[in-house]
């Protein structure tokens, strides 16, 4: 019978941030939208073909960064134990929350408050806004 294997570096990573969130694998799978069992063999990096017999279980990227959002593992702690690829993945996962919640914010200002927003930005550019005197000729 081969030995259990031991956990890759993000697997213990994984399994630490959980034990300090005081978060289930479960409740963290269920996060995540991958099922338990799926959430083990990732953080374990192996699953059980048969009774001794263990085959190895790299997750791939996007998964990975999909368990540590739910665990609040960064992408610099990602990259630490190996996995630039997922640190990659979940960067991008958090850029494109951030510009979600901006665009959510502009969605909810008056039409008033989005013509200033524009005109801000028309600034920041060294955009000059054209009038509405020269657009019509009066």
């Amino acid at each position: 019978m081969a030995e259990r294997p031991s956990p890759p570096p993000w697997g213990v990573l994984l399994t630490n941030a959980l034990a300090d969130a005081q978060l289930s694998a479960r409740e963290a799978s269920r996060r995540a939208g991958i099922s338990e069992g799926r959430w083990r063999q990732i953080a374990s990096g192996y699953q059980i073909v048969s009774p001794g017999v263990y085959a190895p279980v790299h997750g791939p990227a996007q998964t990975l960064a999909r368990m540590a959002a739910v665990a609040g593992v960064t992408p610099e702690q990602l990259t630490d134990v190996g996995r630039a690829d997922a640190a990659k993945a979940l960067a991008s996962r958090e850029t494109d929350a951030s510009h979600e919640q901006m665009l959510q914010r502009v969605r909810e200002m008056s039409p008033e408050q989005a013509r200033e927003l524009l005109a801000a930005i028309a600034v920041q550019l060294g955009i000059k806004a054209e009038t509405e005197e020269r657009r019509y000729g009066t």
